[in-house]
C-alpha cells in the first residue's frame, strides 16, 4: 500500500486520512457513537477506539463520514458493506469496500473490472465480488 494514498468520503469528498489511520465515526444500533481509527493498510484490521466504545465481534455497525455524517453503507451492493474512495499516488480512485461487521475481516479494492480482496473473511461475500465484475 503506498504511504501517499489518500481515503475520500464519496460523498463529500473529504479527507478521511490523517496520520496513519483512517477516521470514521461509528454507531452502534443502541446508538452509541464513537470513532474509530482503521489501519491505512488493506488487509490490516487494527482498529483504535476508546476503550469504553465497547464493540464486539459480529455487532453490525453503521459507519459514518466524520466530516457530512452521511452513511458509508453500500446498500446497492450488499447489506453488510460500507464504501469510502481510496486516491492514489497517480490521482487514479479506486472504491475500499469492507464490511460494516465489526471483527469480520473483509475488504475489497475496485478499479474498473478489477476486484482485489483482502482478509479472512473475503469469501463471505465472493459472489458479491464476481458481480461487482459486471457492474464497470
Amino acid at each position: 500500500m503506498d504511504m501517499d494514498a489518500n481515503f475520500l468520503c464519496p460523498f463529500c469528498r473529504a479527507y478521511l486520512n490523517v496520520g496513519q489511520k483512517i477516521v470514521v465515526t461509528a454507531k452502534r444500533r443502541s446508538g452509541e457513537l464513537g470513532i474509530l481509527l482503521l489501519s491505512l493498510h488493506l488487509g490490516d484490521y487494527d482498529v483504535v477506539k476508546h476503550k469504553s466504545f465497547d464493540v464486539v465481534d459480529g455487532e453490525e455497525i453503521k459507519f459514518l463520514c466524520p466530516s457530512c455524517h452521511k452513511s458509508l453503507k453500500a446498500h446497492e451492493i450488499h447489506k453488510n458493506i460500507n464504501r469510502i474512495i481510496m486516491q492514489d499516488d497517480e490521482d487514479q480512485e479506486h472504491e475500499i469496500l469492507f464490511s460494516g461487521i465489526y471483527g469480520e475481516r473483509c475488504t475489497y479494492k475496485v478499479r474498473e473490472n478489477v476486484v482485489e480482496s483482502f482478509g479472512e473473511h473475503a469469501a463471505k461475500y465472493i459472489d458479491f465480488a464476481n458481480l461487482m465484475k459486471i457492474r464497470y
